[in-house]
């Protein structure tokens, strides 16, 4: 009985020790299984992050390549060259301008009275207007205009006005074809840019530079306001002929309206429509040996050994590469005329 249960005992103290042992690997396997599972955990999360990485990457790459996309649409924009109008149009337009030009002067000097010495005025206003027909027509053309001040109404030669107001019209005309801005310190400050730019860019860059920066510029410009330039300027040269000027503001604005308006088409169409070369308008100073390769002689005469006193007509230039063409040549008043 006693051996039996010694027996029992023993057995059970085994079934205990198989199963202790049992769950110490259990346990085991468990901690094992837990490990693993710890070590998937934290590579699914590493998998995870590395998979928010790629897709911030993807959305970046994604974000670059659409600003790649848009640069090259802006670059398509900018480089391309096709001219909106020709050089032929262009010359067109120098035509008519010189061509209304003249037929204004024209009649100015059909309409305005010779009033000589007996338009008087006080010696500030007599210094205001000189000064100003000096830069517009010139220091010989002005004394032309002031020895014929004192001549008698029978002895008056208006052609010497007509030329003068002239003169004084393609001045002006000029001023506005080659600006850049109404205010004449910035517009020095784009043409000495575009100078730069022209020196280290290929034609079809500056050009479109060019053209881009004067069409954001186009809308400052007013029509109103260089006629009144306009007026102010001929005012003056009627002042120093001896002639009445009120005309200047009843019959001629609207005339002199349409001269700038078309001043201002020049402008814009050197400025904007052409970009594969460089027009320029022209004009001569006075006091410069005749030039038949760049001028014309009021009148057609063509006089070699001659100087010039003033430019009557706008000429135009071409440049492409730095190689100057004359397209228009610039009519001019020689000394001969005087």
């Amino acid at each position: 009985m006693r051996s039996r249960q010694q027996a029992m005992a023993q057995e059970d103290r085994k079934a205990r020790e198989a199963l202790n042992s049992e769950i110490q690997q259990l346990k085991y396997e468990l901690r094992q299984t837990r490990a693993q599972l710890s070590r998937h955990s934290q590579e699914n999360m590493m998998y995870k992050d590395e998979i928010r990485r790629a897709e911030t990457q993807n959305e970046e790459t994604k974000r670059r390549l659409e600003e790649k996309a848009n640069e090259l649409k802006g670059a398509q924009a900018f480089l391309k060259h096709a001219n909106m109008l020709s050089g032929a149009d262009v010359i067109s337009l120098i035509d008519r301008l010189n061509s209304e030009v003249y037929q204004g002067a024209a009649s100015m000097v059909d309409t305005v009275e010779f009033e000589g010495a007996s338009r008087r005025m006080d010696d500030a206003a007599w210094k205001r207007a000189t000064s100003a027909t000096s830069k517009t027509i010139g220091g010989e053309l002005t004394q032309a205009l002031i020895a014929q001040r004192g001549k008698d109404k029978d002895d008056y030669d208006p052609i010497l006005l007509q030329y003068a107001l002239q003169t004084c019209l393609i001045f002006c005309c000029f001023k506005i074809c080659i600006s850049w801005a109404p205010e004449e310190e910035n517009s020095q400050f784009l043409r000495n840019v575009y100078s730069e730019i022209q020196k280290k860019e290929d034609q079809v860059v500056a050009g479109r530079w060019r053209a881009l920066t004067r069409a954001h510029i186009r809308e400052t410009r007013n029509p109103e306001a260089e006629t009144k330039q306009i007026i102010r300027e001929l005012r003056a040269v009627l002042t120093v002929a001896g002639c009445s000027d009120e005309e200047l503001s009843t019959e001629f604005e609207k005339d002199l309206l349409e001269i700038a308006t078309l001043a201002i088409r020049v402008q814009t169409a050197i400025g904007e429509s052409i970009t594969s070369m460089d027009l320029e308008p022209y004009i001569l100073p006075p006091g410069i040996p005749f030039d038949a390769a760049l001028m014309e002689e009021e009148g057609g005469s063509r006089e070699q050994g001659k100087k010039t006193v003033g430019c009557t007509g706008l000429g135009l230039a071409q440049l492409v590469n730095g190689d100057r063409t004359i397209l228009v040549r610039a009519k001019v008043l020689l000394d001969s005329a005087l």
